[in-house]
């Protein structure tokens, strides 16, 4: 397109029929006109296509379908807030309950270290003295309907009279009524010793009813009836008798009374020993263990006995 015609806007200005008389001539005589009006004429043979309504809304529906859903309208703050309250009640009247049932159905537990004894008294005012490195549980719950004690060690029983009482171990039961005695399962050992009263004890397919001054030990597998005439257990009042014991059994009850380690020589399993050990002093009841057996030690560094 002619520059000069373009600088001087004559083009903008015939279209907007502003142009002098002057300038239509010299627009007319460039020749600039003829492709512009070839233009305008097309322009007014244009037509723009009917728009097709019903297609248009089906293709709006189509569209519809592809929107995701909206959520779900919240429940109001009121609901919501009982159904906290709700569960929160729930949850401390299960803890109360089994709060309770575990404070009140608890088994008790009581140990007893090395050179440690222990009286307990139970609920119905029965006692038990337990003897050094021994162990008895219970429940508390129903105690009065239900006196049952398990024992691992050695313990002596002044039990009152009620209902039936009942000592378990792993080696045999005890049943009482109103008595007092003491039961040895240390060691091996399944011993009772009944001082007052009467007891029935039970091992296997054995038993026996005990009455004061009578006692049950377990020897080759039976259980077999002894007489005594002892007061109370020898180890209530800090010592222990012995009759022909083997000597690891007897160094087994000194570790329960005393901290010491032993490592008795195989030559010296066999050997037995008879007499009373103190539960007060090491040195002597070492003495009186090795020295009446001719057996030659001295004890080490940390209550350790060495044999020469």
């Amino acid at each position: 397109m002619n520059k000069k015609l373009l600088k001087d806007n004559l083009i903008a200005k015939w279209l907007d029929n502003s142009l002098s008389e002057e300038q239509k001539k010299e627009l007319e005589n460039s020749g600039e006109l003829d492709e512009l009006k070839v233009v305008l004429d097309e322009i007014d043979t244009w037509k723009v296509k009917k728009f097709d309504t019903e297609n248009g809304l089906a293709e709006l529906k189509k569209r519809r379908k592809l929107v995701i859903a909206p959520p779900p309208p919240k429940k109001s703050n009121f609901s919501n807030r009982w159904l906290q309250i709700a569960a929160s009640i729930l949850i401390l009247v299960s803890a109360g309950y089994f709060s309770w049932n575990l404070l009140f159905n608890q088994t008790i537990t009581i140990k007893t270290q090395i050179a440690e004894n222990k009286t307990i008294e139970l609920p119905s005012g029965s006692t038990i003295k337990l003897d050094a490195a021994s162990e008895i549980s219970y429940k508390e719950k129903n105690w009065n309907e239900n006196r049952t004690i398990h024992l691992k060690g050695q313990a002596f029983f002044d039990v009152t009279k009620g209902s039936s009482f009942k000592v378990v171990t792993e080696r045999g039961n005890i049943n009482v009524l109103g008595t007092q005695f003491n039961v040895n399962t240390s060691n091996a050992v399944f011993e009772v010793i009944c001082y007052e009263g009467k007891v029935k004890v039970a091992y296997q397919n054995d038993e026996l009813i005990l009455t004061k001054g009578e006692s049950a030990i377990v020897q080759q597998n039976e259980l077999q009836e002894r007489t005594h005439i002892n007061t109370a257990p020898d180890w209530t009042n800090g010592y222990s008798k012995y009759n022909k014991t083997s000597l690891p059994e007897v160094i087994s009850d000194l570790k329960k009374y005393y901290t010491i380690k032993i490592q008795l020589p195989k030559n010296y399993e066999h050997l037995e020993f008879s007499g009373t050990l103190t539960h007060k002093n090491l040195d002597m009841a070492l003495q009186t263990l090795f020295v009446t057996m001719e057996i030659k030690y001295v004890i080490g560094e940390d209550n350790t006995v060495i044999f020469e």
